[in-house]
């Protein structure tokens, strides 16, 4: 008798292992496969959160999310994924920002808890096997692959999108779902570094920031966090989280970043501090008189903006020099030129549209195919938004394919009877 396995994933990584095991708890009589193109699965979910894996956050809410998929009602069904992961043997611990991660402080615990269970579960994990098309005929999808062809009743696309390719996400699920006739929207890095002017005297600094997007002179969105200087721009977790109000074109000129250095003081207290700092230091040039309040190479970049030399001796600083001083350092604004790309970015702005799928993650045009994780237009910010999706919606895709081939099946058997 022919193979037809029941639910067949494409990607191997936090969607697609989720909804593996999520299916297999639906029923353990499913037929379950999961191809991945990598050596071997949940490879990107192990270098996640600095090797500690934030996996999601305790402030879950539509609004740290971006795109075209409405994921109102998923976060409400799936709130919390730490249910999920305890039954696996996982569990975690919450830092003073919300953010999750596993108690021991390892991705690979991620990672294992969910290959653990998949194999347990007996589900067929196929590794270095790459996806080459999907079709359906007769009401069953056959899937080739470099290695086989592999028919099934029901297909979930998990296979992310383009960031860090080197882990596994290169791009083609985009290919294999264009190819069903689904529609995709224009697809760019996301949390990201951006590239601007200026910045190579600053490079490898890192200084807590106010940082706020500007839009032709007006105010986006304001991030507090650590800022780190580059050579070619800006970088760190709140600047990955403005990038996410950047268009998938970025016009030069159009957008800045302007950063309050000193975001714990008033203009006043700053224009205080350095009057303090030159009565202090009177007689020394003005290039080492205010390195006790910023970091060397911030106050030498201060002073070059605000025009005062750095051989300048702090006596003949004018009132007028040391207002101008504390309000650059107050805003101090970089026009951006651009971003990084896929292969720095965390995550993949864009993808499969939002009403391309209805509520259960299913293809409306495609009966039976799901879809789940970063294929779809859907992103969040930095702190275990992206990964809470991704887990999310492949637990919600898999229990919905098992859901789906369960009424299958019992239909076949009342037409046989």
């Amino acid at each position: 008798m022919e193979r037809i396995c029941d639910i067949l994933i494409v990607g191997g990584g936090a969607a697609g292992l989720a909804c593996a095991v999520s299916a297999a708890e639906v029923s353990k009589k499913l037929d379950i496969t999961v191809i991945d193109r990598m050596k071997r699965v949940g490879k990107k979910i192990s270098v996640t959160g600095n090797g500690r894996c934030n996996l999601s956050n305790v402030n879950i809410a539509p609004e740290y999310y971006h795109g075209s998929v409405n994921i109102s009602r998923l976060l409400s069904e799936v709130p919390d994924i730490r249910p999920f992961f305890e039954r696996l043997g996982l569990f975690t611990y919450v830092d003073e920002a919300g953010r999750i991660y596993p108690l021991s402080n390892a991705a690979s615990s991620v990672t294992d808890a969910l290959r653990f269970a998949a194999v347990k579960k007996g589900i067929r994990l196929l590794t270095d096997v790459n996806c080459t098309e999907i079709s359906k005929k007769d009401e069953i999808f056959l899937v080739k692959t470099d290695k086989e062809e592999i028919k099934a009743k029901t297909v979930v696309l998990a296979c992310g999108g383009s960031a860090a390719p080197v882990h596994g996400s290169d791009g083609s699920g985009f290919l294999l779902a264009k190819a069903l006739g689904l529609k995709i929207n224009p697809t760019y890095p996301a949390l990201c570094y951006l590239t601007a002017d200026n910045t190579k005297s600053l490079e490898g600094v890192r200084a807590k920031c106010r940082a706020e997007l500007i839009y032709n002179g007006k105010p986006v969105k304001t991030e507090l966090g650590e800022v780190q200087f580059t050579k070619n721009g800006l970088s760190g977790i709140c600047i990955f989280n403005l990038s996410s109000e950047l268009p998938s074109k970025i016009n030069v000129g159009e957008y800045s970043v302007r950063l309050d250095i000193a975001p714990d003081f008033s203009l006043g207290e700053v224009r205080k501090m350095l009057n303090n700092a030159l009565e202090a230091r009177s007689g020394i040039e003005a290039q080492d008189c205010f390195n006790g309040i910023f970091n060397r190479a911030v106050a030498l970049y201060l002073l070059k903006r605000a025009d005062i030399p750095v051989s300048k001796a702090a006596e003949k600083i004018t009132e007028s020099e040391i207002n101008r001083l504390a309000k650059i350092a107050k805003a101090l604004e970089f026009k951006i030129n651009g971003r990084g790309d896929f292969s720095s970015a965390q995550v993949t702005a864009g993808g499969v549209k939002g009403d391309e799928i209805n509520e259960e993650f299913m293809s409306r045009k495609v009966k039976g195919l799901f879809l789940a994780g970063e294929i779809l237009d859907i992103w969040g910010d930095c702190g275990g938004y992206n990964l809470h999706f991704a887990f999310a919606s492949g637990i919600k895709a898999g229990i919905e394919a098992a859901k789906l081939v369960t009424r299958l099946e019992a239909g076949n058997r009342k037409e046989r009877v």
